[in-house]
């Protein structure tokens, strides 16, 4: 079997990432687990600050995102400490789950058991996504031959409680106690807000 190629477009999006999120980047290609799909994730290290990393999709914008009947293309991004290759694997993973079986991904929506497939150990297994918070400069791009604009998402990792808090009080009052109880989302291990 012939392995996929990336779309085009990835070149673009690969630039206009490594130039907004700084640091030491490169782009790499991550395959499923039968190497039937691939994505490029640009891992960019000491950004937002010295001691984390950035990992973001560059070309998960190529497949659809339907939201009530519209198509959003996105790209996902999550923070996590630096060194830690785990990141850069959960981000691959959810784009995946977009690609092959569709999975929404949007403000509010939670992957559930994503950060735990690839850290068993975590206090944190699920995620949730929202609007980027670490990056003034990342919401959206507009790139050639893509419809009109792609949107980038950040993940954000959730106790069980916390995504059991989400469900029953909405996505609003949670960002809010995630904010009030300054939590170092970044941190796959930290204790639970809820």
């Amino acid at each position: 079997m012939t392995k996929p190629k990336l779309p085009e477009s990835r070149k673009s999006v690969s630039d206009f990432l490594r130039e907004r999120l700084g640091g030491a980047n490169s782009v790499h290609a991550y395959y499923d687990a039968d190497e039937s799909h691939v994505v490029a994730v640009v891992d960019a290290d000491g950004t937002p600050h010295a001691t984390l990393q950035t990992c973001v999709t560059a070309s998960l914008h190529a497949y659809p995102n339907e939201l009530e009947g519209e198509d959003i293309r996105v790209e996902l991004l999550m923070v996590g400490k630096s060194g830690n290759p785990e990141i850069a694997e959960i981000v691959a993973t959810s784009a995946f789950f977009v690609i092959k079986d569709r999975w929404l991904a949007a403000p509010g929506v939670v992957f559930r058991g994503m950060v735990l497939e690839h850290v068993p150990t975590t206090t944190t297994p699920n995620l949730m996504w929202q609007e980027p918070f670490d990056f003034d400069n990342v919401a959206s791009l507009e790139i050639g031959g893509v419809d009109p604009v792609v949107h980038l998402l950040q993940g954000v990792p959730l106790s069980d409680s916390e995504a059991s808090y989400l469900r029953e009080f909405g996505f609003d009052a949670l960002t809010t106690l995630l904010e009030e109880k300054k939590v170092d989302h970044f941190d796959l291990f930290r204790a639970s807000v809820v």
